[in-house]
């Protein structure tokens, strides 16, 4: 590293990085040309990291759709399906890419990671299609017809499910403050994607279904096919597992239904231990990221000089020059200017003053190094302070890759109080607790006495004796020791205008008997000394004196790391340790005297103001979904089971974040949230079915002017003690479960392959969205799982609370009825009480 002058180049809020960089490295180039003498060399570049993350995003995106294709090719297990779903999932991804252009988005992380995150869902749409056009040609109809009859089927679920995850999503894009910044850019491709998917559904896929699917015929000759056949090799053996799936899940269904209360309380059991792994797994406003870049601020003891400040920065260089991870390093002695104390730093830190020193450095790439760029820094930050005497404060943070990245440190607490001696004395004994924790890495504190300060008493009668005001004296002394600017003028050639700050050197004012020594000018033109006419008394005064809501204070700062306990936690363990104290850390409370306190900032306070927001995006989103649901079953009690069913997702999201090791966080929440959308959407598939299948019984039974078919008939027969009508919605529900099992399979398949390399084994730039992918993973495992029972089975109980309702208030008893014939007499029979209107 060697002496240069710094030129930051900061681009406007709405560039990109990909296009500014590229620019500036031109210029550069051309000045280089023009003056051979200069050097530029680039100590910190914000490409970088999108480079990497760019490449890293659509290495996932790419990777998604392979697997993707091989998942619909294993469920579909014949290659037109196939065909098709690989022909929508990119004209959706192209029309959602479409819908961002008028509203000015442009690729970054997050609109990458919320085109990854509608993958799942793209082919969703096309898959249920498909699989409703396959039943229907099973049955003998022509492909046209097939495909026809097929998608009306389905077309309101579709809809519906889409709709579902659209409103779970939409409240976060109006959620404002920091949470509304963070997501936004996700959430808009998100929908993008399933606006596409089902508009796509609605033409493409129905025009291919109608061309390319064929009847089993046609099928036999494919796999004749030299090429086709190797692949239904490996096809078959998977659709062969998938159809003993369906008659196993018919079987399993038939036992949960007759033993209804057993599975209620698996399901509370289920919902109690996964809720209990929350006091487990922490909290945190967002996850760290290994980014491989970061940012650190060096301070000295108050009153080192610029000569000293520079001898500690060359060996700290020394030191991070050791690590060969470190590529590129910019470091920035601090200001000796008038200004030294408020110039802004490019980042967002303050300028450093001339006992301190502000870094940038960039590591390589993660997948190329072994150690972690915490594990980096905390070993320069170690062996710094072990080596380099003087140093007051070395904090180093990374940079992530979320809009947090420039945040400042994300464990803080503010020590209030009137009197700067009392507040310096807590910031002490509170910053001692948390060296003490080992869970707290690089504590610091805000502030601290020690400022050399020099206070001059003027001498009002030696002062008058000169003819000098008291103001006066002060003012000469104030231009001596921190200067002041000439008047502006024009330098030729380039006419540019110039001012100099006129003041002492370093050395002519570092002791009280240099100070003492300054002369001021009386106004008869002479000069004499300083201490002729004033008093100089040299005190201690704070480094900077802060205020948060009118209050003095001074912060306790610090960091966490990935595995120990999260920032949350953090925190109030601090503050529990500071008022308390602990045997087990060996520190005894610290003595806050009245109108003294402390007040947790950093982390927290964005934590408690996002996570309120998410969760009335999510309270939010639970009623505009109801609301729908109302209108699509036409009823007010069957929506019901769908919301109820919700809460189990949550004891997966818990299990699978304390099993990955994670806390709780924003992302989590947006995962359950993206996650409530899609639970709903496996519900709706399955009570849809149900329903039709309970109308077409309903049908049948009036048309044959029969209270249940031969069949049911024998089943009532054989259930003693149960209606007839009750063992007719069991079989109903046994058998329209099993035809709504391969599309559900196939969906939350299809999303788990997607999101596990990313819940696993995330690249640069997507581990700040790892939990995500974890409660996803987790929530749609144990969400689908416990659907496929819960749903139906939360379906009778709707349906015997109705029956109840009748009884009771009506007098007569509960039957369903096809909605069609809602309205129309029905001819009377013996069960002639029974036929009241049925829908709820």
């Amino acid at each position: 590293m060697i002496p240069s002058v710094q030129v930051s180049v900061i681009q406007n809020p709405g560039a990109s990085s990909a296009q500014v960089v590229p620019a500036v490295m031109r210029v550069i180039r051309n000045l280089e040309t023009e003056f051979p003498g200069i050097k530029f060399e680039v100590a910190y570049d914000n490409a970088h990291f999108v480079d990497i993350l760019f490449d890293n995003v659509w290495h996932e995106l790419i990777l998604a759709v392979i697997l993707t294709a091989i998942a619909v090719m294993f469920f579909l297990g014949e290659w037109r399906g196939t065909l098709i779903a690989l022909v929508t999932l990119p004209t959706s991804l192209a029309l959602a890419v479409l819908m961002m252009v008028p509203f000015g988005m442009t690729f970054n992380s997050g609109t990458l990671i919320g085109l990854l995150l509608s993958i799942g869902r793209l082919v969703d749409d096309s898959i249920i299609d498909i699989h409703a056009v396959e039943r229907h040609l099973r049955m003998g109809k022509d492909p046209k017809t097939a495909t026809i009859d097929g998608i009306a089927e389905v077309r309101l679920a579709v809809i519906a499910s889409t709709l579902m995850i659209v409103i779970a999503l939409a409240p976060l894009l109006f959620a404002g403050g920091i949470t509304q910044m963070m997501f936004r850019e996700l959430v808009w491709p998100l929908i993008f994607g399933l606006l596409a998917s089902m508009l796509v559904s609605f033409t493409l896929t129905a025009l291919l279904c109608a061309n390319l699917l064929r009847h089993e015929e046609a099928r036999d000759a494919d796999r004749r096919h030299p090429v086709l056949r190797w692949i239904y090799l490996l096809v078959d053996p998977f659709q062969r597992l998938l159809d003993r799936l369906e008659r196993g899940y018919g079987r399993s269904l038939r036992w949960a239904l007759g033993n209804r209360f057993i599975n209620l309380c698996r399901v509370l059991a289920t919902l109690i231990l996964g809720l209990a792994f929350y006091y487990f797994i922490g909290s945190e406003m967002m996850p760290l990221a290994d980014t491989g870049q970061a940012v650190g601020f060096l301070e000295m003891e108050p009153g080192t000089s610029f000569a000293g400040t520079e001898a500690a920065v060359k060996k700290l260089e020394a030191i991070m020059l050791k690590h060969p991870e470190l590529e590129k390093a910019s470091i920035e002695v601090g200001a000796e200017t008038m200004f030294e104390s408020w110039t802004p730093f490019f980042t967002g830190y303050q300028m450093p003053q001339v006992n301190g020193a502000a870094m940038m450095l960039t590591f390589s790439d993660k997948d190329k190094r072994k150690r972690t760029i915490f594990q980096l820094m905390d070993t320069i930050r170690a062996e710094a302070l072990r080596t380099i005497p003087g140093i007051r404060r070395l904090q180093i943070k990374e940079m992530g890759s979320d809009v947090m990245a420039t945040a400042a440190a994300p464990i803080h607490v503010n020590v209030y109080g009137p009197d700067l001696q009392e507040l310096d004395r807590l910031g002490r004994e509170t910053l001692q607790v948390a060296e003490k924790m080992p869970e707290m890495f690089q504590p610091g504190r805000t502030w601290t006495l020690g400022l050399p300060d020099y206070r001059i008493q003027a001498d009002p009668q030696r002062a008058q004796e000169v003819g000098l005001s008291p103001a006066a004296i002060a003012q000469q002394a104030y231009y001596a020791l921190r200067g002041g600017l000439t008047n502006e003028f024009w330098r030729a050639p380039n006419l540019r205008q110039n001012t100099i700050l006129v003041r002492y050197e370093q050395e002519d004012r570092a002791r009280l008997e240099d100070v003492e020594s300054l002369y001021v000018t009386t106004p008869d033109g002479r000069q004499i000394l300083l201490k002729s006419v004033a008093r100089v008394e040299r005190a201690s005064a704070p480094t900077a004196i802060e205020h948060d809501g009118l209050k003095r204070v001074i912060g306790v700062t610090g960091y966490y790391r990935i595995g120990s306990l999260p920032s949350m936690d953090v925190v109030m363990n601090l503050v529990a340790n500071t008022y308390g104290g602990s045997k087990k850390l060996g520190v005894e409370p610290v003595n806050f005297p009245p109108g003294y306190g402390m007040e947790m900032r950093g982390d927290m306070t964005q934590m408690m103001d996002s996570f309120r927001r998410l969760l009335t995006g999510l309270a939010l989103s639970l009623v505009l979904m109801y609301l729908v649901l109302v209108v699509q079953f036409r009823g007010f009690l069957q929506p019901l089971q769908m919301i109820a069913s919700l809460p189990l997702e949550l004891s997966g999201v818990f299990i699978a974040l304390w099993l990955a090791g994670q806390a709780f966080s924003t992302v989590s929440i947006l995962g359950i949230i993206v996650l409530t959308g899609m639970d709903i959407t496996t519900a709706v598939l399955l009570i849809d079915m149900i329903m039709r299948t309970r109308d077409t019984r309903a049908a049948s039974r009036r048309t044959a002017d029969a209270p249940q078919t031969a069949m049911d008939a024998g089943r009532a027969e054989s259930a003693p003690g149960r209606p007839p009508s009750v063992v007719e919605r069991d079989e109903a529900i046994i058998e329209a479960c099993p035809q709504r099992l391969r599309p559900i399979l196939m969906t939350a398949g299809i999303t788990l392959v997607v999101m596990l390399p990313v819940a696993l084994a995330p690249k640069t730039g997507l581990d700040a969205y790892q939990p995500l992918a974890t409660a996803v993973v987790g929530g749609l495992l144990m969400g689908t799982i416990l659907s496929l029972y819960d749903i139906p089975i939360m379906h009778t109980y709707v349906d015997d609370f109705l029956r109840w309702l009748h009884r009771t208030f009506l007098g007569r008893e509960y039957v369903w009825k096809h909605p069609e014939t809602d309205d129309q007499p029905t001819p009377p029979g013996p069960a002639g009480p029974e036929e009241a209107p049925a829908r709820a």
